[in-house]
C-alpha cells in the first residue's frame, strides 16, 4: 500500500481484531485504482502526498478522515478528496472497503491548464468532501464504476491503451469541471463563444472524420481556441457540445451500417466498437431512445 498510494503509519485497533487485508490495483497513466479492504478496523496516518490528489469512495461500510484540517465522514454518499499538501488519517473499520483513486498530479493540473487556456497561478486544492449520490459527484462516480467494470471484464475494449486514455481523460476534466476547487470560478468564468469560422472547423472534422478519436481537446486545438470556448461555441450555434454532436453524428453512422449489413455477416457489438461505442448496455439504451428500435431489430430488417 505504501508503494502505490503513499509511505504511512497503520496500526490495528482492538486487541483482539482480525486483520485481513486485501488489495486490487490497477494503474493507466496519470490515474490507479485500488479496491482496499483490510478486514480489521485500522488508522491510517499520512503526510502530505505532493505528487498526486486521492478520491477514497466507500463501496461498503462507513469511515472517517482528517485531511488537513477538514473532518469527513465517509459514507457510500459521501467520498473524501485529497490535495496534495493534506496529511490524512483514516480511521478505517473492519466491514469497510473503499475504493482509492490516485490521480498524478503533474497530469491533473496540465488538464487544468489545457482548460483555461492559460498557465496556472497556483496549486490546484479541491474541496474535501464529495457528496457521490447526486449532482456530479454522482455522474463522476458513474463514470469510474463503468472504468472499474471494463477494467473487470477480460477482453474489453479498455485493455487498448488509446481507449484507456480516453476513459481517463474524460475522468479527469468531469472532476475539474464537476467538483468545487479554487479554480472553480475561473472554469465557470466569462468566456467569448467561439466564432462560427472555428465551429465550422471542428465540425468538418467531425464530419469527415467521425471514426477518429477526437477529443473536445483535439478540436479546440485545430479550431485555435480553447476548449471552454468551443463548447460555448457549440451550444450558441447547436445547442449541443462537441462530444454530444459526435455522438448523435456515430449513432447515424451504426443505423446506416446496420441497416446496410447482413444480419449473419456482423454483430451489433462489432459495428458500435467500429464507431467509438465500447459500452454495449449504455450504447443500446442511447440507440434506442434516439431512433425508437433496439439496434438489432434495425440489423434484422
Amino acid at each position: 500500500m505504501s508503494r502505490v498510494l503513499a509511505p504511512h503509519t497503520l496500526r490495528v485497533l482492538g486487541g483482539g481484531e482480525r486483520f485481513d487485508a486485501r488489495m486490487h490495483y490497477v494503474r493507466l497513466r496519470d490515474m490507479s485504482m485500488s479496491v482496499l479492504h483490510y478486514g480489521g478496523s485500522v488508522r491510517f496516518d499520512s503526510e502530505p502526498a505532493e505528487t498526486f490528489f486521492a478520491v477514497f469512495v466507500p463501496i461498503a461500510g462507513e469511515a472517517e478522515a482528517r485531511c488537513g484540517g477538514d473532518r469527513v465522514r465517509l459514507t457510500t454518499a459521501t467520498a473524501a478528496v485529497l490535495s496534495p499538501a493534506d496529511p490524512v488519517v483514516l480511521r478505517w473499520p473492519g466491514d469497510c472497503a473503499q475504493l482509492v483513486v490516485r490521480l498524478e498530479r503533474t497530469g491533473l493540473e496540465a488538464r487544468l491548464s489545457d482548460l483555461l487556456g492559460a498557465p496556472l497561478r497556483k496549486p490546484l486544492r479541491f474541496a474535501p468532501v464529495m457528496a457521490v449520490d447526486a449532482g456530479n459527484g454522482r455522474s463522476w462516480l458513474r463514470g469510474l464504476r463503468m472504468l472499474v467494470t471494463e477494467l473487470e471484464r477480460p477482453g474489453s475494449l479498455i485493455e487498448r491503451h488509446a481507449v484507456a486514455e480516453m476513459f481517463e481523460r474524460t475522468l479527469v476534466t468531469a472532476l475539474l469541471m464537476g467538483h468545487p476547487s479554487n479554480y472553480t470560478r475561473m472554469l465557470d468564468g466569462e468566456v467569448p463563444a467561439a466564432p462560427t469560422r472555428a465551429v465550422s472547423i471542428a465540425l468538418e472534422w467531425i464530419d469527415n472524420h467521425p471514426k477518429w478519436r477526437h477529443t473536445t481537446a483535439s478540436l479546440a486545438r485545430e479550431a485555435d481556441v480553447t476548449e471552454r470556448s468551443l463548447q460555448l461555441g457549440f451550444r450558441k450555434h447547436l445547442k449541443m457540445g462537441p462530444m454530444e454532436y459526435l455522438r448523435e453524428i456515430r449513432l447515424r453512422g451504426v443505423r446506416d451500417q446496420l441497416r446496410a449489413a447482413q444480419s449473419d455477416a456482423v454483430t451489433v457489438t462489432e459495428v458500435a466498437a467500429e464507431w467509438g461505442f465500447l459500452h454495449a448496455g449504455h450504447f443500446a439504451a442511447r440507440y434506442q431512445q434516439r431512433f425508437g428500435e433496439r439496434p438489432s431489430e434495425t440489423l434484422r430488417r
